[in-house]
């Protein structure tokens, strides 16, 4: 009769053992789209992909665009690798071009998921940039210190 409680009671063990997290799933991104000679590139099409379902904007009068922040909690339990691949990157549809932006990357577990909030001014090329293995732009999009840009 022992042997038929055994499997119970080693799951009610894992399943006590495990741990509760709140990760990131999208950062939040506000940014700002510039063309070649500075000025603000109006209308394009911006995406954000990253651990969450994807999310599209449209800039605005001043180039600005933002994406909300997005989190979520998950469970695992400690028996086995725990760390996950955070990847945000941004897609930008603008003045008949294509630029694809990696903004971060790497791998995060339950106590870091990379950073939560990210700044950036985009400014496109006057001629179309070779693109790097793997499809991304190189160069078009520096980071800067988050703040409420407009």
């Amino acid at each position: 009769m022992m042997k038929r409680f055994w499997p119970g009671i080693i799951l009610l063990v894992l399943l006590q053992s495990g741990c509760v997290a709140y990760t990131q799933s999208q950062p939040r991104v506000e940014g700002q789209l510039l063309d070649s000679a500075g000025n603000a590139v109006t209308g394009a099409d911006i995406t954000l992909k990253s651990n969450a379902p994807d999310a599209s904007t449209i800039t605005d009068s001043n180039g600005f665009f933002a994406f909300p922040g997005d989190h979520e909690w998950s469970f695992f339990l400690p028996i086995g690798p725990i760390d996950k691949l955070n990847r945000s990157q941004l897609l930008i549809d603008a003045q008949g071009q294509h630029y694809d932006i990696l903004l971060s990357s790497g791998l995060s577990g339950p106590y870091g998921s990379g950073p939560s909030e990210m700044g950036v001014v985009c400014r496109l090329p006057s001629s179309q940039l070779l693109t790097q293995k793997g499809g991304i732009t190189p160069d078009i999009c520096q980071q800067r210190p988050f703040k409420k840009m407009h």
